[in-house]
């Protein structure tokens, strides 16, 4: 992790490496891939939160599920790598990910037998 996070140049749109949560795991003989993700900021789910209905109607969320989506997002925030903070994770596909989210993600893989950083690029569009 050291080596890589001396090398890596994050990609144009990325923020400082200090800010992303570092996320590694091998991908294969001489290979280690990393995501690097901006955590999650706090949300207030109880503004706007609506369930659709059968007919495409909606409703209001009820406190319970307001409640209950609050405990599953905590969960989620939990498990998340700090920024600033790396984890070693025991196979790539077990990493952490979102889906599209531009430089919120900054993939990163690494050759070990060269030393160098492979690619480095930002998530899809933002």
């Amino acid at each position: 992790m050291d080596k890589i996070e001396r090398t890596v140049t994050l990609p144009k749109g990325a923020r400082p490496l200090s800010a992303y949560g570092r996320n590694y795991a091998f991908s294969g003989p001489g290979k280690v891939v990393a995501t690097y993700l901006i955590p999650s900021l706090p949300v207030d789910l109880s503004e706007g939160c609506e369930v659709m209905l059968k007919d495409f109607n909606w409703r209001r969320c009820t406190e319970k599920e307001i409640n209950e989506s609050a405990r599953t997002r905590a969960r989620g925030v939990a498990a998340e790598t700090p920024a600033g903070k790396r984890r070693w994770y025991k196979s790539a596909r077990s990493l952490p990910s979102i889906s599209d989210g531009a430089c919120r993600q900054v993939s990163v893989e690494y050759d070990i037998p060269t030393q160098q950083v492979t690619a480095a690029s930002c998530n899809g569009y933002g």
